[in-house]
């Protein structure tokens, strides 16, 4: 019998991509904030929560919609696409769309629930965030950019701090 290649052209899939995301996302948000915040999974996402974030010392939970990609939609431009369904959206919380390269998190954009309709583009069934993740970029998204999750961690602090 002949063996199969140990390694195949293979691609993830989108499923795949948001759940690599979401991980990194709550792994990194834990260990930023020094286990301050604590991930929860909800057992069903149909909500557009895909983690409930869990301040310790204020017992706030605070819900995210992880959107993920790993490529750019326009690489010269670095600009990359994240879509909100209507459907899923849920305007308390956060958006947190994340640009993965491999098992990092090269940028991030942290965009309150209740902004994301303001500031996305608005499609029939979809918000569409078109981001730029170069570091002089002057997009609509470059308040909401993020280079660490430890800046992302201190702008949830900050937030709930204000509220």
């Amino acid at each position: 019998m002949e063996a199969k290649p140990l390694t195949q052209d293979h691609r993830l899939t989108s499923t795949q991509i948001g759940a690599i995301g979401e991980s990194l996302v709550a792994v990194g948000l834990m260990a930023a904030s020094g286990g301050r915040l604590a991930p929860f999974k909800p057992v069903a996402d149909d909500d557009g929560i895909d983690l409930l974030l869990f301040d310790k010392l204020t017992g706030t939970a605070i819900p995210l919609q992880v959107k993920s990609r790993t490529g750019f939609d326009d690489p010269k431009a670095e600009r990359v696409q994240f879509d909100v369904r209507h459907s899923t959206f849920a305007a308390r919380g956060y958006a947190v769309m994340a640009l993965v390269d491999g098992t990092t998190i090269r940028t991030l954009w942290l965009i309150p629930g209740e902004r994301l309709a303001e500031v996305a583009m608005r499609k029939a069934d979809k918000f569409v965030v078109v981001a730029s993740a170069k570091a002089a970029s002057k997009d609509r998204y470059r308040e909401f950019r993020h280079d660490s999750l430890a800046s992302v961690v201190q702008e949830i602090l900050r937030q709930l701090i204000e509220r």
